[in-house]
């Protein structure tokens, strides 16, 4: 079959196209930043929404998922949990790892194990993604599916989603790609999905401005955090700080070293301060403990396998940007979010590339600064201790937590998959009745 091999062509080519505009494309959002910042702090956030029977008539038979890392792996294996309570013959195959394989999907390719991520990642493994699209392609035209589900990933899913929109096949991808951020102008590919799901409330506002279909379930947080928060440091009592640089090699080096060096400005302000570091990437350990072993006057516990559990026990912490600080601010805890960077030019398109106010999602859920952010390079500790203290007083940490109350409600809302299952087969029922033949 010739078709595949011209989905493969036609796709290199787009991705050619879209690399040789790169430099122009960046240009522009330079150009129109103070634009974009403008707007974004116009969109309005989303409700979560009500829960609602679908009547499915004809059960959904055949859903062809791709999903390309561990996380998105997870919230695949929830979402199919939910759509199998009213699909009880459902037939999954496509992209995954070992843990979609063991609920029954028939795996083509276990990308989701292979943790491949960024540009370098992606250009040593091109021979691997050039096979993925190709199987992809044919296995939509040997059988077309009641509907394909991208899961994150979305620099090969916008190459998927180009070739299941030609085939007429509907499209859902979940976790809505945070264009917003930094990349606007690939919106195009995205507006072929039939829907976007967006787990930050503010996103279906922007995607419904570039004229692409989102709804917001809200974040997979909320079907994984504790119901409680971190309890409250009483008066004279030690002060207990969870130290997260990331969860990849990188962010550890970039970012445990100016996090162990706001320790020990801390710990000339407050002696009795107990630290702890949870990580649950054992490969990481050795890495950790070189850099601990760096600043041997400032004791950090421990804690391989642990992450909530220790947070838990916390009251403040210092924590990367990304899902890690979400989760941190999410239970509660006084939170300074840092993000070190290696080079003057990273830090010069963090300062004047990105279309947004922060880098937190939390503060952009709030749509204010709910804690403090420092990100740039040659970061100080003396700043971002003295930040974490002031964010521990009594009356910054009540404030804080009153605040929290509301936004918690409003997006960690439990039930995001099933949402998520809702949505993809309001979607497949739509595709039905569109496309019923006329009598």
């Amino acid at each position: 079959m010739l078709a595949p091999a011209f989905d493969v062509l036609r796709e290199l080519g787009h991705a050619l196209v879209s690399l040789l505009l790169a430099p122009f494309r960046h240009a522009w959002g330079l150009a129109t930043r103070n634009k974009r910042l403008k707007s974004f702090a116009t969109l309005q956030r989303e409700p979560l929404p009500q829960d609602r029977k679908l009547v499915v008539g004809a059960p959904i038979q055949d859903l062809v998922f791709a999903v390309g890392d561990a996380s998105g792996e997870i919230h695949a294996l929830e979402i199919l949990a939910a759509l199998r309570e009213q699909n009880a013959g459902l037939e999954l195959r496509g992209f995954g790892g070992r843990q979609l394989q063991a609920a029954g999907m028939r795996l083509w390719m276990p990308l989701a194990d292979l943790n491949i991520m960024g540009f370098r990642d992606v250009a040593a493994q091109l021979p691997l993604f050039v096979r993925a699209v190709s199987q992809f392609s044919r296995e939509l035209r040997e059988r077309r599916p009641d509907a394909v589900l991208l899961v994150d990933y979305p620099g090969l899913n916008r190459h998927l989603l180009r070739i299941a929109h030609r085939l007429k096949v509907p499209v859902v991808q979940y976790v809505a790609p945070q264009l917003w951020a930094w990349a606007p102008w690939r919106v195009r590919d995205f507006r072929r999905a039939n829907r976007l799901l967006a787990i930050l409330p503010f996103e279906p506002d922007w995607y419904r401005r570039h004229q692409a279909k989102a709804s917001f379930i809200g974040h997979p947080l909320g079907d994984e955090l504790p119901q409680v928060m971190c309890p409250l440091a009483k008066p004279g009592e030690g002060l207990r700080i969870a130290l997260l640089p990331g969860s990849r090699k990188r962010e550890v080096r970039q970012n445990l070293p100016v996090m162990l060096a706001a320790a020990a400005e801390i710990l000339k302000e407050k002696p009795d301060t107990r630290f702890v570091l949870p990580h649950l990437r054992e490969d990481l350990w050795p890495l950790i403990e070189t850099f601990l072993a760096l600043q041997p006057d400032v004791p950090v516990e421990r804690a391989p396998g642990r992450f909530h559990q220790e947070l838990l026990q916390c009251h403040g912490c210092l924590v990367v940007s990304g899902t890690a600080s979400l989760e941190a601010i999410m239970l509660g805890l006084a939170t300074v979010v840092v993000y070190q960077l290696p080079s003057r030019l990273a830090a010069w398109l963090a300062k004047h590339a990105l279309s947004v106010p922060w880098i937190a999602s939390a503060n952009l859920i709030a749509g204010e600064e709910l804690v403090k952010e420092h990100l740039g390079r040659n970061l100080s500790p003396e700043a971002i201790a003295r930040d974490l203290l002031h964010a521990l007083e009594p009356t910054q940490i009540q404030a804080y937590r009153d605040r929290l109350g509301a936004l918690r409600a409003q997006t960690m809302a439990p039930g995001s998959s099933k949402r998520a299952a809702d949505a993809l087969t309001e979607v497949i029922l739509e595709h039905r009745t569109a496309n019923q033949p006329v009598r």
